[in-house]
């Protein structure tokens, strides 16, 4: 876990995400062309019933990329479920 100070709507706070959640929301931040900041301002302007910004800000990255996911190709098949399908035969 990595601690970073940020700045939501101009006070200062700080957030503890693991080094893959903050790479994720630097990726937002490059294909949406907002700074951290901005981007966690808007997160906590637009939270409804959650009182804990950081797990916000982690559902929605969550959401972000399941969105990006669903409007590409879909995925193949695991080859586990063919195998399990198969042996369930």
């Amino acid at each position: 876990m990595h601690m970073r100070n940020i700045r939501v709507n101009g006070k200062r706070t700080s957030m503890k995400l693991m080094p893959v959640e903050w790479e994720s929301l630097e990726e937002i931040c490059v294909r949406e062309n907002m700074t951290m900041s901005e981007l966690v301002s808007k997160i906590e302007a637009e939270r409804q019933d959650c009182d804990n910004l950081t797990g916000c800000v982690r559902v929605y990255a969550l959401c972000y990329f399941r969105n990006a996911a669903r409007l590409s190709e879909p995925m193949p098949r695991h080859r586990a479920t063919a195998a399990v399908a198969f042996a369930a035969e």
